[in-house]
């Protein structure tokens, strides 16, 4: 049996976790103005979102596959020193092709995230580990509250901090591109976590298991096939399908709130905007974070990681169904919570399903495959999203993304139970 994990490599990890999806969420309220102000147009925020998703579909199963071998402390290690590097090229970023080799290495670095989920599989027992992911799911769920609430206070806070420090290189940066001060803080948080992972993060795969991952040596082929052709395929499609939708509604909510809303195209209405669509994904964030952190594990064990996994789709699905619906910021409060409990349901449970039906040295590599097969979501999500909602009508990415996530809990509701291992 494995042991219990100890506090202080708990702690570090989560915040590892957290800043990964801190990562990804601080761009959210602002990315849109940011695109857009190197000339850029609304689909180019797709596209720019997409670019973090598909550097962690290419490198999710190789650092999976690494830290079976090697492994998981030094991969994450790896992981956080490469987002310092990235948020900082994202506050310096001089031109959009600066933006896009920013977000790429964030992605790269962000593809971790699955040897974070091996860690945790390392370290608990079969029966407890929706609890585990559900430790994950919640740094997911932080990361979203913190995250976007970061970049749309920090990014309205930098001139006025510009104008109060004078002048200087610095106050110049922050007046000529207000959206460096959240990447700069998000730059400090991951390097203070760095310093910690070193001294506080212990390995947690034992020599044996990394000497008989050594000895198979699967490729990433053979990782592939082997997660895709088994029965827990099916789990990974579905995660894949609800992820996509998921995407969908991530890149394309500030220009449906400012259509539905009414926002006037000005820089203070813009800002003001900024301001709270970061505070409607902290919503999202932190119910999801309650889910996922207090409640998963419980309800897992009474009712099953199944049941609540297709729970979550029912809900996520009705949730982003009614968001262009919506006309108001009370209406959109409640439809928004409806969405973060289905993904506070949803995501913690798949990935335990995914975790136990594979063996313990392949841990990193089936859930590298899964996070690879996520993060191709995330590529095509906000591309097709942006292009729905540019082409068609700006409701039509949200009433997408709740058809794929009905078609997801279809998959689920149909799919064979998987075979679990101890």
């Amino acid at each position: 049996m494995r042991a219990p994990m100890r506090r202080s490599p708990l702690v570090i990890l989560f915040v590892t976790v957290f800043l990964d999806l801190l990562g990804f969420g601080i761009v959210i309220p602002f990315l849109a103005y940011y695109v857009e102000s190197f000339g850029a147009r609304a689909s180019t925020v797709g596209l720019l979102m997409s670019t973090f998703s598909l550097a962690q579909f290419l490198f999710a199963p190789f650092w999976g596959r690494i830290s079976d071998r090697v492994g998981r402390r030094p991969i994450l290690l790896i992981g956080l020193a490469g987002s310092v590097v990235g948020y900082l090229l994202f506050g310096f970023a001089a031109s959009l092709a600066w933006l896009f080799a920013a977000r790429m290495i964030a992605g790269i670095s962000g593809a971790t995230i699955p040897t974070a989920q091996a860690y945790i599989a390392d370290s608990t027992t079969p029966a407890n580990r929706a609890k585990g992911m559900g430790l994950i799911g919640a740094a997911f769920g932080l990361g979203f509250i913190l995250g976007p609430a970061l970049g749309g206070i920090l990014s309205d806070a930098a001139v006025p901090l510009a104008n109060a420090l004078g002048e200087g290189p610095f106050a110049n940066l922050l007046r000529h591109n207000p959206y460096a001060l959240p990447s700069f803080a998000a730059a400090a948080l991951a390097a203070i976590n760095f310093v910690a992972a070193i001294f506080w993060l212990p390995e947690s795969l034992s020599a044996d298991l990394r000497t008989q991952a050594n000895q198979k040596r699967l490729s990433r082929l053979e990782s592939l096939r082997t997660g895709l052709t088994s029965e827990v395929g099916l789990y990974i499609a579905a995660f894949a399908l609800f992820l996509t939708g998921h995407a969908m509604m991530e890149s394309t909510a500030t220009l449906l709130v400012a259509a539905r809303l009414g926002i006037a195209q000005t820089p203070e209405a813009h800002a003001g905007l900024v301001r709270n669509i970061g505070w409607l994904f902290a919503l999202i964030g932190l119910v999801s974070a309650i889910v996922q952190g207090g409640l998963v594990g419980r309800l897992s064990k009474q009712f099953g990681e199944r049941t609540l996994l297709l729970c979550g789709l029912v809900c996520g699905a009705l949730g982003l169904a009614l968001t262009p619906l919506c006309s108001s910021w009370s209406a959109l409060l409640p439809v928004f919570a409806l969405i973060s409990l289905g993904a506070g349901l949803a995501s913690p449970t798949v990935n335990a399903l995914i975790s136990r039906s594979a063996p313990p040295d392949r841990q990193g590599a089936t859930l590298g495959v899964a996070q690879s097969a996520g993060s191709l979501a995330r590529v095509l999500g906000p591309v097709l999203g942006g292009a729905l909602f540019q082409s068609i009508a700006p409701g039509a990415s949200f009433w997408a993304a709740a058809l794929l996530t009905a078609l997801a809990f279809i998959v689920i509701a149909l799919a064979p139970h998987p075979k679990l291992h101890a």
